[in-house]
């Protein structure tokens, strides 16, 4: 992960305006709807039911953008109960940045979390 630390830019004043620009020029060939489609299907696929995904945020990590898709726990008699984890999708490309490691700690959390709730 790419991380620039400008912490060192404001620590010196306070109340002082500060202006950082970014440019990143790329073509997103997936959209957010059909990211957070293929999250859907794939956690019902690997993981199981109960999970779903949310809005995804478009993010710049390791000079790729994504979308980083929320993993949420949805119980039919408790509605929503959090969010276990995320799931990146490489916005050109499409394709699912996950391992099964990944997917057994989203599954573990979500297990942890319906047991925590009474379900």
């Amino acid at each position: 992960m790419t991380t620039l630390d400008i912490s060192a830019l404001t620590t010196q004043a306070t109340n002082a305006p500060v202006s950082i620009n970014i440019q990143i020029t790329t073509t997103v060939n997936i959209s957010a709807p059909a990211a957070r489609q293929r999250i859907n299907r794939l956690v019902l696929e690997e993981v199981g039911t109960g999970l779903g995904s949310e809005e995804p945020a478009l993010v710049v990590e390791q000079n790729k953008v994504l979308w980083r898709v929320p993993v949420v726990l949805s119980l039919p008699k408790l509605g929503r109960l959090g969010q276990v984890g995320s799931i990146d999708v490489d916005a050109q490309t499409g394709e699912s940045l996950v391992d099964s490691k990944q997917l057994k700690d989203i599954s573990d959390y979500a297990d942890r979390l319906a047991t925590g709730s009474g379900a």
